[in-house]
């Protein structure tokens, strides 16, 4: 048996294409409110019914984050999918395009479980997605591991406790 999504409050970032939008449309299934962000919020309003609402936020802006966490107030859940991909073989790998993916997928949900922990509700959750290439390293995939590689360590991390406990 698992916990019922009935009437919670989820917020869901990332495109909504592939697991963001799979999982925005798989909680909504159950009963629960969900809001979803990222840096389009037009493409997000045009992507989901009306009843899902559509916020903007940059993962990679502590004033973001802070405004919709702000905006929000509290939640239930809060899933992260954010990556922008720092991919190319080694010589071809631009120090911009790597410190945006490292932005993205690991700063980025630290300053959201900053921002967002104090206001989740008891039995809450804060779900953060790393990637394949976190183990499996693929030839022209060296910025996407090492960026999911450490959003894959953030998570086994002895400081995820204190989130749990404020969430």
């Amino acid at each position: 048996m698992g916990i019922s999504l009935k009437d919670k409050k989820i917020l869901v970032i990332g495109r909504p294409s592939g697991i963001a939008g799979a999982v925005t449309l798989a909680v909504r299934e159950q009963g629960a409110q969900v809001i979803v962000a990222g840096r389009d919020q037009g493409k997000l309003e045009r992507a989901y019914d009306s009843d899902i609402a559509a916020e903007k936020v940059d993962v990679t802006d502590d004033r973001s984050i802070e405004a919709l966490a702000d905006r929000l107030g509290s939640i239930d859940h809060l899933v992260t999918t954010a990556s922008a991909r720092a991919r190319g073989l080694l010589q071809d790998l631009d120090r911009d395009a790597l410190r945006q993916s490292f932005d993205t997928k690991v700063i980025g949900p630290v300053m959201l479980a900053k921002h967002f922990a104090p206001r989740i509700n008891d039995g809450g959750t804060f779900t953060l997605f790393s990637g394949v290439a976190a183990s499996k390293p693929a030839i022209g995939f060296l910025g996407v591991a090492i960026t999911n590689g450490a959003a894959d360590f953030l998570t086994r991390s002895p400081e995820r406790r204190p989130w749990r406990k404020a969430c």
